[in-house]
């Protein structure tokens, strides 16, 4: 099993002068990112960062953000994203729960960053690092890549810990089914703190470029589209309520150079799905759909544009992600497979309840039902149209299995047959008004 280090050290072998992030008129190469970040990553390991030490990323878009997430992995620890934009009464939470002894900033940040960390907390300015030898870090699948905060909607935010062998799957998966690699740029424009946010920063380990959009450019419709035509940018991804305002500008047509558009963290009608395809007649759109303890997306449907105008109203949420599995149990949806995250950090009781191993060896995150208990359909294409639809009624809350590894196999072909129906009982199932994930 890979980890993100060695994808990354991997593209910079192959491509060492390629550009990997280009931000306004500057560009790093793939050796001079990896360089960059190894840099950082043995002067946190000098301050005594290993496997599985969260180490706040506290930094605005630009090529730091990039050079320090990639820092953090290479050293061996977990990054925690810390967006500047959120309150500070947020950011202060985050900081002291993540239990983050070390926190990456820039140098006009530093002072913000020591008024919000609890006394003792080291601060480590980019641009600042002394160059020191390189540490091995012996990083393992099964050790945390990241711990990202829910949006707090249902309580306090919940540190959700993923595991390198989670997000590498996911980074695959997106590299073999929607082509991310070498010939893609992906626009980084998601605030770092959104899970959504995450495999744009995370491109360059299967080889694609990242163009860091400005700060703010995020709320921005007009800025969005200077950024994709500057940039030459070939996927972008946002909310449909973020699409629909780019398709308002009666710009989105000039951006030529888009191949793949797609949307997440609400649901998408088919009538945005019409205008956005009508506008990108070179480009597909591809609907995503996963809950942040299953590492970004879940599943994903690319569009047909053309039978969409004679669909549901809704688009379906798709086919699972490779290694993954989709079961409906006791009208839950239930996620499995290799992209559940580990649980939640320092919450014992709430992952024992949310995340359970039964007798079989399989481990779940357990959730009230928030779909019709009946049945599914036996393809896969009408199980993503029901549940859509359902979807577009209530919130869906997942429930995530991780199978143990002997059962895997058997679990992903599973995924293609009709899901069994658990006997256990479940709670009755709470409104909820909420989409399953955020993301901007």
């Amino acid at each position: 099993m890979s980890t993100l280090d060695r994808l990354l050290r991997a593209s910079a072998d192959t491509h060492p002068h390629t550009p990997a992030v280009t931000f306004g008129e500057g560009t790093l190469s793939f050796r001079e990112l990896y360089d960059t970040a190894a840099t950082l990553a043995a002067h946190l390991r000098r301050l005594g960062v290993r496997p599985d030490a969260r180490v706040g990323v506290f930094v605005e878009p630009s090529p730091e953000l990039m050079t320090g997430v990639w820092g953090v992995v290479l050293s061996g620890g977990a990054y925690v994203p810390l967006s500047p934009e959120y309150p500070e009464e947020r950011l202060r939470y985050m900081i002291e729960d993540s239990g983050s002894r070390i926190v990456v900033t820039q140098r006009r940040f530093r002072d913000r960053v020591t008024e919000l960390a609890p006394p003792g907390t080291t601060v480590v300015t980019l641009g600042d690092v002394p160059r020191e030898a390189a540490l091995p870090a012996p990083v393992a699948g099964h050790h945390l890549a990241y711990v990202i905060y829910t949006s707090g909607s249902t309580g306090k935010p919940k540190g959700v810990m993923v595991e390198h062998r989670s997000i590498v799957s996911q980074m695959r998966w997106m590299a073999a089914e929607h082509h991310l690699g070498p010939d893609a740029v992906v626009l980084q424009k998601t605030p770092m703190s959104f899970d959504a946010a995450q495999w744009e920063i995370l491109a360059p380990a299967v080889g694609a470029r990242v163009a860091v959009g400005p700060p703010g450019v995020h709320r921005d419709p007009e800025g969005l589209i200077d950024a994709v035509r500057a940039h030459g940018v070939t996927m972008l991804q946002g909310v449909p309520t973020l699409l629909q305002a780019l398709v308002d500008t009666e710009r989105l047509g000039t951006c030529t150079g888009l191949r793949r558009v797609y949307s997440g963290g609400e649901i998408l009608s088919r009538n945005l799905a019409v205008r956005l395809l009508a506008e990108l007649p070179a480009a597909e759109l591809i609907n995503l759909y996963g809950p942040t303890e299953c590492t970004i997306n879940a599943s994903s449907y690319t569009v047909d544009r053309a039978t969409v105008a004679d669909g549901p109203a809704a688009i379906p949420i798709g086919r699972p992600a490779h290694g993954t599995t989709f079961h409906i149990r006791d009208g839950e949806l239930c996620i499995g497979g290799v992209q559940v995250a580990r649980g939640y950090l320092d919450r014992p009781e709430l992952t024992a309840e949310k995340f359970l191993t039964d007798s079989a060896g399989s481990r779940s995150s357990r959730s009230r039902p928030s779909c019709p208990t009946r049945a599914p359909a036996r393809t896969p294409s009408s199980w993503a149209a029901r549940w859509s639809s359902c979807r577009a009624r209530r919130r869906p809350r997942g429930c995530a299995v991780r199978s143990s590894p002997a059962r895997r196999t058997a679990s992903t072909r599973a995924a293609r047959s009709p899901a069994p129906t658990s006997s256990r009982p479940w709670p009755a199932a709470p409104r909820a008004s909420a989409p399953g994930r955020s993301g901007v």
